[in-house]
């Protein structure tokens, strides 16, 4: 448990199955309140059937995970880790966060970054964590630079928002095991 900084206790766990409805009603939320992120108002396209199935299979993974921010019993930010099987490249995951907007500059993305990359450091098995920003999410970019991320490459317009592309910055982090 990590206390805000509006004084409110936030707790974080990995997902389980039975959270898959709050999630994906979660992830609609976020997706219609920021135009950083690449999911949208629709959310993530999965059934809420997939969704389980997602989670459950996670549970039994190392590399591939879903952690989620609570407050007042409430899931308010989810932060997640991918990776592909294959051998040779399975210790590099991508992480990727999002967080209610009432809840921003809270301190919530810090604490469930910081909870991820020790989950990251306790695996032994990761030892990257890469990820993308938009370059304009200037508050992101602070909070991995601060976490210890190094800026590695650019994608040039990256992301379209109506008529507007936007450049992603790709950030990485590397585990001292």
């Amino acid at each position: 448990m990590k206390f805000l900084k509006d004084n409110r206790i936030l707790s974080i766990r990995e997902a389980k199955p039975e959270d898959a409805e709050a999630i994906l009603t979660t992830l609609k939320k976020i997706g219609g309140e920021s135009d950083y992120l690449v999911i949208d108002a629709n959310g993530v396209p999965l059934t809420l059937e997939q969704e389980k199935e997602y989670l459950e299979k996670n549970l039994k993974s190392v590399n591939n995970k879903t952690f989620i921010g609570i407050v007042d019993n409430q899931i308010i930010a989810t932060c997640g880790l991918t990776a592909s099987n294959r051998e040779r490249v399975k210790h590099n995951v991508v992480i990727g966060i999002s967080i209610l907007k009432d809840f921003w500059h809270l301190g919530v993305g810090t604490h469930l970054m910081e909870y991820v990359i020790n989950y990251c450091h306790m695996t032994k098995e990761i030892r990257n964590i890469e990820l993308e920003v938009r370059a304009d999410n200037v508050h992101a970019i602070h909070l991995y630079e601060k976490l210890g991320f190094k800026y590695v490459g650019k994608f040039t317009d990256k992301m379209k928002i109506g008529d507007k592309y936007y450049d992603n910055l790709i950030y990485e982090l590397t585990m001292k095991h």
